[in-house]
């Protein structure tokens, strides 16, 4: 048994691990009181029996829902001096958690999941659901290990591709779309991209449409990537427009 390379971001961002450590402070604390000092506590530990088990239920649909990544967000929220984050969480708190959840799904299909290091189609080892971050060849990872690395890549590279949107109006479906391509072709290259430039403008149709020119891999042009491009701008992208 050994730790998960991003062990540390699984750890701080999962809202299971958060609720189950509620549910152990519940659980300790008339164990505790009644050690120290019986009687003090007036309540029945019945009640924080219950509590905890209804946390430790809560933790159970946190652990396979996307989890947005809350320190990276309240870490951007606090570095920001424009006042633009501070406007975004006034009208849309949560807004990072639903460009997740739909962007997860979408890319846990496309991706599929091997729990065997493979090489990928441009030669690079492999593992899960398209992780690529210190993978070996002859790696292999238990399920729950793919969903906790897929869980920690999503919410790595929204955090980085959040620094490049400028615009707080962007719709939920076109954020997801970009999140998707940057899972996929890297952050830097979406960050860098016309699409986020439109999107930036506000010409979110037209970003959109610029999901079509990343269809290549190894200077090839894949169908795969055609049809997976085709459906992030159908399901995503213009979905988020009402179209």
């Amino acid at each position: 048994m050994k730790l998960l390379p991003n062990w540390k971001s699984v750890l701080a961002g999962s809202w299971s691990v958060w609720l189950i450590a509620l549910a152990c402070i519940l659980s300790a604390v008339p164990v505790f009181v009644s050690l120290v000092s019986p009687g003090v506590l007036g309540v029945d530990p019945v009640m924080f029996a219950a509590a905890a088990a209804l946390v430790n239920a809560l933790a159970i649909p946190a652990r396979i829902i996307a989890q947005a990544g809350l320190s990276d967000a309240l870490s951007t929220f606090r570095s920001d001096t424009s006042g633009a984050m501070r406007k975004r969480a006034a009208v849309g708190l949560g807004a990072g958690a639903l460009v997740i959840s739909m962007a997860t799904p979408f890319i846990a299909h496309w991706e599929g999941v091997r729990l065997e290091a493979y090489r990928d189609i441009v030669g690079v080892p492999t593992i899960c659901f398209g992780d690529t971050h210190g993978v070996k060849m002859g790696q292999r990872a238990s399920m729950s290990e793919c969903v906790d690395r897929l869980e920690a890549d999503v919410q790595m590279f929204y955090a980085e591709i959040g620094r490049c949107m400028k615009n707080p109006g962007i719709p939920a479906g076109v954020q997801a779309s970009m999140l998707e391509l940057a899972f996929n072709v890297g952050s830097g290259p979406v960050c860098r991209s016309t699409m986020m430039r439109l999107a930036n403008a506000g010409q979110y149709s037209r970003a959109c449409n610029e999901l079509h020119r990343w269809v290549r891999a190894g200077g090839k042009r894949i169908r795969g990537l055609e049809n997976r491009r085709a459906d992030s701008k159908r399901a995503l992208c213009m979905k988020g427009l009402g179209w």
